[in-house]
């Protein structure tokens, strides 16, 4: 093989590689986007989740400070018992 075909072959080689990195970057930025949304997306759900526990975590000790829930039994610090 001559200088000539040798040049050419690392061109092509070099312009393979280039278009593979240029490729690879892409996905790279797309995903870290994805992570970013899918990262937003879970902290809403946390402070979702955590407002539905305080509203249960609230009613709850509106029952037990009552000491009756609505179908007749009674709370205890053990837990829930029935009147019959």
């Amino acid at each position: 093989m001559d200088a000539g075909w040798a040049a050419v072959v690392a061109a092509v080689v070099a312009a393979v590689g280039a278009i593979i990195v240029g490729v690879l970057d892409k996905f790279r930025k797309e995903n870290h986007m994805d992570h970013q949304v899918v990262l937003g997306m879970l902290k809403i759900l946390h402070k979702g989740q955590q407002r539905v526990e305080d509203r249960l975590d609230n009613h709850l000790e509106f029952h037990a400070t009552e000491g009756m829930l609505d179908n007749e039994r009674t709370v205890h610090q053990n837990g829930v018992e029935g009147n019959s």
